[in-house]
């Protein structure tokens, strides 16, 4: 058959069981020099082989290449050089002078519109469920010609768009990393034409298609490890062929498929897609907007396997911020999301916070992925949600979303953060410095705070009736012994939650502006000025008062920007935040490296708004103070408030006696537990719940054997105290350590999962065989 029927054939072939039978009817599959080495390098698998670690996060770069390829035609088609000075100098820049989209950012579009555009970029599931599913992605972007894709989409390691200040990608190889994840032979079908409009007439060939399979050879003639290679002719040259369109573009519900007239057609043969058993429409596409939260161009994607029903198999793919944007009124609690910007080595991030409403995060978010960091709208790491144990907000854990901008970070900052397989951080001083800074930031956040504590309250209410002889219990056994008191005092005797007179009632809804009216300090003035007086090894704080919407800073349209100047020039080394929220926007700022005691520095700040002409300036002064060693941060003139005397005084009365709550197995899913769980440890500002699980597998075998009702209780007493005296030992010895540092990334509510469920299983008869033990020492 000639390149062409070869194309068509390849482009509806299923699995690639099929795929090598017509290879081989044509006599390609065994012959050796018809396969050349992926980007022109036989060691390529070591590259090839070590990128992303799941079949969706490298599916992503797939989908970005695709996104790029579009928009460098749309430059190309308008004559400029995609390096030169005149080309878009982002991809929202791109956004706005190639579509005219507001702010280049694709939610300020309607619906409508983004169903329109996404058709230029498809992703369709084809084949049969269940192990044999191929996905192909498909663009109508610049394309590439036979004699480029050697240098282009079948290479690796070049410098392709390293230049290139509007595209997303840069090192060149993220494409191939889809292809460890493609059946057993790791194969790929690629169809490409350059677009007509931008094809070099000069080059021979420039107006045909090429075609290629891409596969992994095992290792052979000598080689240490496998090869990636690539389908030619006879020469080493790339199959080509005429044609003025192909009809490869799947269909839905059985329909011919669509004609392409230039572009890119890639399928991914056998891909795996473990753990995404529905419509590609519904899991598999909200885990493609987690990793993209704001996608650079809207893409259509079509679930074209037989099984699958619904009121439609198409959808629109825009990425999680566009759909949260569009949807959040159903998904996101009142006051979300709020926005916290920080500056950190220079670098300014900015945060959006989002917390979801009860039960609505699962169709947004991972099963534990809590803080994304995006470059360009494509997410670059994750922190898993545990972070939010450390911070005392494990009551939200499940519903808090926060996206960290990194996208105005220099190039420098974002190779020290993040892995060039963008799916995960990088481990490092600075990756540290930014999880110390969303502590604070996280853990400050009033919004957070109070629902934190309506959640604890709602889930104790039922659950603390019966606790008073548990904790007289404790208390008992910790006063007697000498050592146990040594161990646990900690202070902060527990309350419980419900009727806190501190908490009760709900404050009136906020309702912030589009745009402040006004962004004015708050403080005690002197003479119309405010001074902040900090001692030099602390940071300080300023509040502001203002109308304006809760995401004025991180929101897709229209956001403000907050500008800080000392003595009169911005300063990068200025380690910063500001969180805004329900009116109060809170400025906290490190020392300046600098600074020596006795001196005063100016300090002004203004709003930037294109919607506004008022700037808001605020100016105040700060004098620095000599060291402080002890007290809280935040520079003199800090208010005590009650609270802080409620603390103080807890410390004094002893021992934290916590919640002990109970759990039955109906309730194990709620609590993350099985049958070999056996305490869950929540932790909260004041110091923590645990749940004690009474349908343990051991506890309830051992209760099994026991007929005597008050040896059962007795058990049952034995299980619930010396589990909590556990639970409480590695909670006091995770929080309670001069070397806490050490520690600071330790999830101390996993450890008392671990911990406890471990000991689980000879806990009652070590208790039972200790109270037997006689030693018989004679005098």
């Amino acid at each position: 058959m000639n390149n062409k029927e070869l194309a068509l054939n390849l482009a509806s072939a299923e699995a690639e069981g099929q795929v090598i039978r017509l290879l081989k009817n044509e006599n390609l599959w065994d012959d050796m020099s018809r396969w050349s080495p992926f980007g022109g390098n036989e060691n390529n698998f070591s590259i090839i082989g070590n990128q992303q670690s799941s079949a969706d996060a490298a599916l992503v770069e797939k989908l970005i290449n695709s996104v790029d390829a579009v928009l460098m035609k749309e430059c190309a088609v308008r004559g400029i050089d995609a390096t030169s000075d005149q080309a878009p100098s982002s991809i929202a820049d791109a956004l706005e002078k190639f579509y005219g989209i507001r702010h280049g950012r694709i939610m300020a579009m309607d619906s409508k519109s983004r169903n329109e555009m996404s058709t230029n970029i498809i992703l369709a599931a084809t084949g049969k469920q269940r192990g044999e599913e191929n996905l192909t992605i498909v663009d109508r972007g610049e394309g590439q010609s036979p004699a480029s894709m050697p240098n282009t989409i079948l290479s690796i390691s070049r410098s392709n768009k390293l230049k290139v200040p509007f595209v997303q990608g840069k090192f060149n190889m993220g494409g191939t990393g889809a292809l460890p994840f493609c059946g057993e032979h790791h194969m790929e079908l690629i169809i490409s034409r350059r677009c007509p409009d931008i094809a070099d007439k000069t080059e021979p060939h420039s107006d045909e298609w090429s075609v290629t399979i891409v596969r992994k050879e095992a290792a052979r003639e000598g080689r240490k490890s496998s090869m990636y290679t690539y389908l030619t002719d006879a020469n080493g040259q790339m199959l080509s062929f005429s044609a003025d369109a192909l009809p490869i573009i799947p269909e839905c519900e059985g329909k011919a498929p669509q004609a392409l007239d230039y572009g890119t057609f890639i399928k991914l043969f056998n891909y795996s897609m473990t753990g995404y058993k529905t419509n590609i429409l519904m899991d598999f596409n909200y885990r493609l907007s987690l990793l993209v939260p704001e996608l650079a161009h809207p893409i259509r994607i079509r679930e074209c396997r037989s099984g699958f029903s619904g009121h439609t198999l198409a959808t629109t793919l825009s990425g999680m911020t566009t759909r949260l944007y569009d949807d959040r009124a159903n998904n996101v609690e009142d006051d979300f999301p709020s926005s916290d910007t920080f500056v950190i080595d220079g670098q300014e991030l900015t945060c959006s916070i989002y917390l979801f409403k009860k039960g609505k995060h699962t169709n947004y978010r991972g099963k534990h992925e809590g803080i994304l960091f995006t470059v360009n709208g494509q997410t670059q790491g994750i922190l898993q949600d545990n972070f939010f144990n450390r911070i005392n907000l494990s009551y939200l854990k499940e519903s808090i979303l926060v996206i960290v901008d990194c996208s105005q970070m220099d190039i420098d900052h974002q190779e020290k953060l993040f892995m060039t397989s963008r799916d995960r951080l990088r481990n490092g001083e600075f990756a540290r410095e930014i999880e110390r800074q969303l502590e604070t930031v996280l853990k400050g956040h009033q919004g957070l705070k109070a629902a934190e504590y309506e959640r604890r309250t709602e889930a104790l209410k039922d659950k603390l009736s019966n606790d008073k002889p548990l904790k007289d219990v404790l208390q008992n056994i910790l006063t007697k012994s000498s050592v146990l008191s040594q161990l646990f005092l900690v202070g902060n005797a527990i309350t419980s939650p419900i009727g806190d007179p501190s908490k009760s009632g709900k404050a009136e809804k906020y309702v912030g502006k589009k745009h402040p009216t006004y962004f004015r300090i708050i403080g005690k003035m002197k003479d119309g000025k405010l001074i902040k007086r900090a001692p030099i090894n602390h940071s300080f704080r300023v509040q502001f008062e203002t109308d304006v919407q809760n995401d004025y800073f991180s929101r897709p349209e229209d956001p403000g920007y907050f500008v800080l100047k000392m003595d009169g020039v911005i300063r990068t080394d200025l380690k910063q935040s500001l969180n805004l929220f329900n009116g109060i926007a809170t400025l906290t700022v490190s020392m300046p490296t600098d600074a020596e005691v006795g001196d005063t520095h100016m300090f002004e700040t203004e709003i930037q708004d294109d919607c506004i002409t008022n700037s808001m300036p605020n100016s105040f002064t700060m004098i620095v103070e000599p060291a402080q060693e002890n007290g809280p941060g935040g520079g003199g003139g800090q208010r005590k408030t009650p609270q802080d005397d409620s603390k103080k005084n807890s410390k004094q009365n002893g021992f934290a006696i916590p919640e002990i709550i109970p759990v039955h197995q109906d309730e194990w899913e709620r609590y993350d537990m099985d049958q070999y769980s056996a305490i869950r440890y929540v932790s909260t500002d004041t110091g923590g719940d645990y749940y004690l699980n009474m349908d343990n597998v051991y506890l309830l075998t051992e209760l099994k054997g026991i007929r005597d009702q008050n040896k059962s209780e007795l058990t049952k007493a034995r299980y619930t105290y010396s589990m909590a005296l556990i639970a409480l030992s590695v909670v006091g010895y995770y929080k309670n350590r001069k070397d806490q540092k050490k520690d600071e990334d330790v999830d101390v509510d996993e450890q008392v999962a671990k911990i406890t469920t471990m000991v689980a299983p000879i806990l009652i008869p070590m208790i039972e065989a200790m109270a037997d033990l006689n030693v018989g020492l004679s005098a």
